[in-house]
């Protein structure tokens, strides 16, 4: 089966679409029509049901030639998506395929110096339990404006956290390390590994932006290797713990916060 993975600007891995047409047996007559529904269905990403965002999970290709066929490059998941919800009679072997060069080219965001650095202070910002708070209260709003309401969300944020209660106190035994049985997620985790927490709290900033929980869910993977190198602590800021917290850009934490600098 031919079909080459390429590497895009940004370093991602992605096919192109008229390769994935063929590769899936479909008519070149009907791929206008198919590219259209491609990119307008609507997908499970994850812990996520939502159309494909342009810029994230496809991006136009410059045309090169002559052929009035609109060429597109394709993230290797949205791919898979797409062959999954086909009705070719080859797209088994065609989504496992994609699943193997998945696992092969995992994705990671790729950041610019200035947005390194933006979110080297987001990571600090996180390091406060409030502006973890009021990530998590933005995104439940941001949630419940695009559903209509709140339904699903405490599955959608489970499945969003990616760690179970019950795995956290498992692991928290075996390391001999004391908690109350009373305790919260939250609270756990900061005596699991407070640097989990900013990873979810990046992960809530970025969703309530508006960006796909996918593209969330790699910054705050991002946030939590920089906070880890960087040995930075999580306080509770509303006890009063202010002066033990990390120095952080005033205009990064009312952003966050959803107040004006």
């Amino acid at each position: 089966m031919e079909l080459p993975i390429l590497t895009s600007k940004k370093g991602t891995k992605v096919i192109k679409s008229t390769q994935l047409h063929r590769a899936l047996g479909l008519n070149d007559a009907h791929y206008a029509k198919n590219i259209k529904h491609w990119l307008s269905d609507v997908y499970q990403f994850g812990g996520e049901i939502r159309k494909p965002a342009g810029m994230t999970d496809y991006a136009r290709a410059k045309q090169i030639d002559s052929s009035l066929l609109k060429e597109y490059y394709l993230s290797l998941r949205l791919a898979r998506l797409i062959t999954l919800a086909s009705r070719s009679k080859v797209k088994q072997a065609v989504a496992n395929k994609l699943a193997r060069e998945e696992e092969a080219y995992p994705q990671m965001v790729q950041l610019s110096a200035d947005q390194m650095i933006e979110l080297l202070e987001q990571s600090k910002a996180m390091t406060r339990i409030s502006c973890q708070r009021a990530a998590e209260k933005r995104h439940a709003a941001a949630y419940a404006r695009r559903r209509g309401g709140m339904d699903y969300w405490n599955h959608y944020r489970a499945e969003m956290i990616g760690i179970r209660k019950e795995e956290i106190i498992r692991q928290l035994d075996q390391r001999g390390i004391k908690y109350r049985k009373r305790s919260t997620l939250s609270e756990l985790l900061l005596r699991l590994d407070a640097c989990e927490l900013i990873r979810i709290g990046l992960t809530d900033h970025y969703a309530a932006q508006g960006h796909p929980l996918s593209y969330a869910q790699d910054i705050g993977r991002i946030g939590k290797q920089l906070a880890a190198q960087m040995n930075l602590e999580v306080i509770d800021d509303r006890k009063g713990e202010q002066l033990f917290a990390a120095p952080v850009d005033a205009g990064v934490m009312a952003g966050i916060q959803g107040v004006a600098a």
